[in-house]
């Protein structure tokens, strides 16, 4: 009888100590592509959202991975307040991530993120939508590799990481894996400016 009380006793001791830990586990969860319930696919994780996201290993760069779609910012950016890129006009692109390599400290991030461009179609009538700063997503579209490009970016070019599901498109004797997206994202909304 005094063992089984010291083992239930021990046994609650261990839960109250793991417990917690387990819950901060969770509160930073990733939430990639074959990881999303159907609940989460509308919601877009974005650097901007300063209650989410930060710097060095709180920057959405450390909370990406293999198979995720994300959306950074080509042409101008912005680190640390001080103009980057080649000059040309900001415009925002797509990529399926492939690999990340990246390291972060306490308030920065260095490295690059590869990936597979990824061309926005409308899912109706597979027109590509867009305007001069990037295409613009809306409900039911879906990301196509259309040309297999390899691209990268730098963490501090990453605007969000955007839900999508796999499926796959059926044309003429060719199957091509396709990402749909049910979630809204204008770029224009998300450019980084100065």
């Amino acid at each position: 009888m005094m063992l089984k009380l010291l083992l239930k006793t021990t046994i609650a001791l261990l839960i109250s100590f793991i417990q917690p830990s387990l819950s901060f586990i969770n509160a930073k969860s990733r939430l990639g592509p074959s990881r999303l319930t159907s609940s989460r696919l509308h919601l877009i994780d974005r650097q901007s959202d300063k209650s989410k996201y930060g710097r060095g290993i709180d920057h959405i760069s450390a909370d990406i991975g293999q198979g995720d779609v994300i959306a950074y910012q080509d042409g101008t950016w912005f680190v640390d307040g001080t103009e980057v890129g080649d000059g040309s006009p900001a415009t925002v692109r797509y990529c399926l991530v492939d690999t990340v390599q990246i390291v972060w400290t306490h308030d920065c991030e260095h490295g690059l993120v590869y990936g597979f461009d990824l061309t926005v179609a409308d899912n109706n009538d597979g027109q590509v939508s867009s305007d001069e700063h990037g295409a613009i997503i809306k409900k039911g579209n879906i990301f196509i590799i259309q040309n297999e490009s390899y691209v990268q970016c730098g963490p501090e070019q990453i605007l969000c990481r955007i839900p999508v599901s796999s499926t796959e498109l059926e044309s003429k004797d060719v199957t091509k894996q396709a990402y749909a997206s049910n979630a809204d994202f204008n770029p224009i909304d998300e450019i980084m400016t100065a």
